[in-house]
């Protein structure tokens, strides 16, 4: 008898023979990424996190920018293809399931994830791992359904659905039911990594980063 796939079933399936549109070294991607740590580094006011892992670390684009606001870094992901096209040193990277990190209790001073936990059935036991190997603050990045182009992605392909999902407010409350205090989110940025053409892309990054409600994503961070 046929028995119909889970939501993680599917999405492991698809990332194991996917990777992404562009890759980490594109200069749309590296634009992307830019203004995302910029962002990041205002929001820790000062704070260098000597210790950092990235859950979901894909083929390494997010690590490549965040290495320079932190001190080590660390990635993990369930997908081989993904690890396989990460140029980080291998010994930084560790296959690894989300719901099931293989790291002691606070490993790390700082646990983040770039928009992996709309690809995941139960976001909420993901950031509850997060928080478990954090030892000083957990922050999330995920795209923005409010946003009526992000939206329109997220009906159109189907392995993006499950962004959907992701309100401001439904980000905010997946940190705060981990038990993570002084809960922040922004919506933020006006443009993609893997579909925005360069032209526009040079438009802009002249706008302001921050969109109140409509940006393209969410960034929330909370504390341990």
């Amino acid at each position: 008898m046929c028995t119909q796939k889970t939501f993680d079933e599917k999405q492991h399936d698809y990332w194991a023979i996917h990777t992404n549109v562009r890759s980490y070294d594109h200069p749309v991607v590296h634009a992307f990424a830019k203004q995302r740590v910029q962002f990041i580094q205002q929001l820790f006011n000062g704070w260098r996190p000597p210790a950092a892992l990235e859950i979901g670390c894909g083929d390494g684009f997010g690590m490549q920018r965040m290495q320079s606001i932190v001190g080590a870094i660390h990635g993990c992901d369930n997908s081989l293809a993904m690890l396989e096209a990460n140029p980080m040193d291998r010994h930084c990277l560790t296959k690894a399931n989300a719901y099931a990190l293989p790291f002691d209790d606070d490993s790390f001073d700082l646990v983040y994830c770039w928009e992996l936990l709309h690809h995941v059935g139960s976001p909420l036991d993901v950031v509850l791992e997060m928080k478990r190997v954090a030892s000083h603050c957990v922050l999330v990045c995920e795209p923005n359904c409010l946003n009526p182009a992000m939206a329109t992605f997220g009906l159109l392909k189907r392995e993006e659905r499950g962004l959907l999902r992701f309100t401001p407010q439904y980000t905010r409350a997946l940190l705060v039911n981990a038990g993570l205090r002084e809960v922040r989110v922004a919506s933020v940025g006006c443009f993609t990594p893997n579909r925005t053409p360069q032209w526009l892309v040079n438009m802009f990054i002249r706008l302001p980063f921050r969109w109140p409600l409509v940006g393209m994503y969410n960034i929330a961070i909370g504390y341990t």
